[in-house]
């Protein structure tokens, strides 16, 4: 377990890390400025996932030395406030692995840590500095949250070795609930939650799932939300007028960025002829951020993109074209319409944060 004293040498290094990070200012045709979260000391690279950018412009961005996003061996996390004001988000004593999820406007952070004292990793809440372990069904060996409102509601999953189940599960008010899967059986995740309590997530067997729907009130409840023709869907975040993004499969098998709101689900279709393409978040304002290429873990192909009013645009056409920056993921949008996401920055990894030049100060 790392002193206080060591854990300020740390924090220092980092402090002094994010005063060296760059801002890419607007040319005349671009839409957006970029600004490079940096990573921290002795990590090469730093990536956002899920909902990770908040409505004060704040970001929980994590970093780890792998050149893929989806490898977590080896990740330590940080909440980013500003160019040079970075809050190290602390791990279990001699945890090898601390991501960071998801964040709300509180600048509550969730995620997983591990292992713990006993060995396992679980779901954990980062209030005010602080790491609280959120826990894990009974029976059950461990727990990752992906998002939390700003009620204090996180949504995420817990895993029975035994049984081979993966629940979808909620904490609230320092407890632990299940939520119901489809048909009574199979495997489910909850990945995203709005202020009104509404959950997403899926459900399913492992090789097939569709996106679902819980309601809390009058008591848990689930609906399928179906899919794009093909045999699976997914969701990745619901905003306050219960819009859901996510991706689908189509009849042919391809993976599609996907909305479904009250009409039902539309394709937003993938850049190009990319094969695989998903929407990660959308804001109050009907705006989506994703990206489509060539899968899950694509860095070096990706196209980060947004939707709007109807249309899709390549993101990368909306900053600097000398800003020395190459976006493949775009993760996350607040109201004000800025965006988080990682990209090539100079050849080299970064989380990235897209404020418009008609929002800045």
């Amino acid at each position: 377990m790392k002193s206080n004293k060591s854990w300020l040498m740390v924090l220092a290094a980092v402090a002094a890390f994010a005063s060296a990070q760059t801002v890419s200012a607007a040319s005349a045709q671009s839409r957006y400025t970029v600004t490079d979260l940096g990573t921290l000391p002795g990590l090469a690279n730093s990536y956002v996932w899920l909902q990770t950018l908040n409505n004060r412009g704040h970001v929980a961005a994590y970093a780890s030395n792998e050149a893929d996003p989806n490898a977590l061996g080896g990740v330590s996390s940080y909440l980013w406030k500003g160019p040079g004001d970075i809050d190290l988000l602390p791990g279990f004593p001699d945890s090898t692995l601390t991501v960071a999820f998801g964040l709300n406007d509180r600048d509550q952070v969730v995620g997983a840590s591990g292992p713990a004292p006993d060995g396992n990793y679980y779901a954990v809440l980062w209030n005010r500095g602080m790491i609280y372990n959120l826990g894990a069904l009974v029976g059950d060996i461990s727990s990752e949250a992906f998002l939390v409102n700003n009620a204090g509601l996180a949504v995420g999953d817990s895993w029975n070795e035994d049984l081979g189940i993966l629940s979808a599960v909620y904490w609230y008010h320092g407890k632990i609930f299940q939520l119901p899967p489809l048909n009574d059986g199979g495997a489910s995740i909850a990945f995203g939650v709005n202020d009104w309590s509404q959950i997403v997530g899926q459900s399913g067997d492992f090789e097939h799932f569709h996106t679902v729907l819980w309601s809390l009130v009058p008591k848990p409840s689930v609906v399928d939300l179906g899919t794009l023709g093909g045999d699976s869907s997914s969701p990745s975040a619901i905003n306050n007028g219960g819009q859901i993004v996510g991706n689908a499969q189509t009849a042919s098998g391809d993976w599609h960025s996907a909305l479904w709101d009250k009409s039902g689900i539309t394709d937003l279709e993938n850049f190009g002829d990319d094969p695989f393409g998903s929407a990660w978040a959308i804001n109050n304002c009907g705006q989506i951020v994703g990206f489509s290429g060539v899968d899950f873990s694509d860095i070096t192909t990706a196209h980060a993109l947004l939707w709007e009013n109807g249309s899709m645009i390549n993101l990368q056409t909306q900053i600097p074209t000398d800003s020395g920056w190459v976006l493949r993921q775009a993760l996350g949008i607040n109201d004000r319409g800025q965006i988080a996401g990682f990209g090539l920055h100079n050849g080299e990894i970064r989380a990235f944060l897209l404020t418009p030049v008609d929002a800045q100060p």
